[in-house]
């Protein structure tokens, strides 16, 4: 598959990074490096996502350095074992991708590096994050902590200014060519669940692996990099678990079956959600069903220019409120009632990660690309349903840009 993007695509990124400091401090940031996985095996390498939009390179442990009249990338040095196993840099093709003509050696750049910092004041990079973050229960990578120790052991007082709120505001905004690749990994994931779906294939899988394995073959078989997230195929009660990843229960006759899964098309994330049924739906699994169908028509009418998430947000959870209480779930409207079957946002952005950046405190824009995914939730009767589409900000309003995945693949009857 060819690229959709180009070295001007990046070139103009970083100088659109660079316009917005409007000011002359150096810029450095770090690519990501390899994890350990066990023993000498690292994980699958996964690019810090800004450092991507700036550069288009996927190569660990690179560092970008962008001045007002010079910006140079730092290669690592590769041991010879390592060059035997995994290659060498080539620097033609990094010149090439990322449209910066100047790759220096670590020693010759951090040389460079150590001239512009002792010289200097400030820096502008990206702030490390905790290194724990006990609410997702997640370790971070170390490779921006890294960098700012080590430009701070050669100037003490330096001080950093954070570039993540200029690049989320970048990034929020999508270009022509972002478009592209959504759209092209948003099809492949819609043309893959229309084929699991197909009451052939939903009848013969004894298991969830067994449809996990199907929507794999759909990705890559249809030129995707692979899963853009964990897929999630939630058969029942397994259906009730927001993030069920495990996918290794057996499937019963009649259970719902939630597949919450995204392509990847250079690096850009769809996420959609259908929930599938092998026989026609039960009179109760489809009364929830188009509940939350009705509930995501209203959301999709607030998604517009100026909406703020906040007040769209609340407003989804009323009318959320009044679908639980038609059910029977609930007696009274409440915020807590509700959230006790529907304890998720309805939207977020969507693009380089699948819970893409921006600022939900601002209006939304053209260009903004968001997820719409309710979803009710009832594990005492091992229901569960979502729906979720990923939605382009226009002009005028929103455009479903899964809409080539309909709905009806529950096989409501």
């Amino acid at each position: 598959m060819d690229s959709f993007f180009t070295a001007e695509f990046f070139t103009q990124n970083r100088e659109s990074l660079r316009r917005g400091l409007n000011n002359d401090v150096p810029v450095i940031i770090t690519a990501n490096g390899q994890m350990q996985r066990s023993g000498d095996s690292p994980f699958a390498f996964a690019q810090d996502s800004n450092f991507w939009y700036l550069t288009g390179l996927d190569e660990p442990d690179l560092v970008l350095v962008m001045l007002p009249a010079e910006t140079f990338l730092i290669t690592p040095v590769l041991s010879a074992e390592k060059q035997a196993f995994d290659g060498t840099h080539d620097l033609d093709a990094i010149k090439r991708r990322s449209g910066i003509g100047q790759v220096m050696g670590e020693h010759d750049g951090w040389q460079r590096v150590w001239e512009i910092v002792a010289s200097g004041s400030s820096v502008a990079t990206l702030a490390s994050p905790p290194a724990y973050w006990p609410r997702h229960r997640l370790h971070t990578p170390p490779y921006r902590r890294r960098l700012i120790a080590k430009l701070k052991r050669c100037n003490k007082q330096l001080e950093s200014t954070d570039v993540r709120p200029l690049l989320a505001r970048l990034r929020s905004i999508k270009q022509p060519e972002e478009l592209r690749a959504l759209q092209r990994a948003i099809d492949i994931t819609c043309d893959t669940l229309s084929d699991v779906a197909m009451p052939k294939t939903l009848q013969s899988a004894r298991h969830e692996y067994e449809l996990e394995a199907a929507i794999t073959h759909g990705f890559r078989g249809r030129g995707a990099a692979g899963h853009a997230f964990e897929p999630i195929v939630g058969a029942g009660k397994d259906g009730t678990t927001l993030h069920f990843v495990a996918n290794n229960n057996p499937i019963a006759k009649g259970d719902l079956i939630v597949l919450d899964v995204g392509a990847s098309v250079e690096h850009y994330a769809a996420d959609v959600t259908r929930t599938v049924c092998s026989e026609p739906m039960s009179k109760r699994q489809a009364e929830v069903f188009q509940a939350v169908a009705a509930v995501q028509d209203y959301a999709l009418g607030l998604l517009k220019p100026g909406t703020l998430l906040r007040e769209y947000e609340k407003a989804v959870v009323g009318r959320m409120g009044q679908a639980l209480q038609q059910l029977g779930l609930i007696s009274e409207i409440s915020n807590e009632a509700t959230r006790r079957y529907y304890p998720h946002s309805t939207s977020h952005f969507l693009g380089l990660d699948v819970h893409d950046v921006g600022d939900y405190q601002a209006p939304l824009e053209p260009g903004m690309v968001l997820t719409c995914e309710p979803g009710i939730y009832i594990p005492e009767e091992g229901i569960g349903v979502r729906i979720e589409d990923d939605v382009l900000i226009t002009k005028d309003g929103c455009k479903v840009l899964s809409a080539a995945c309909p709905r009806e693949l529950a096989r409501v009857e």
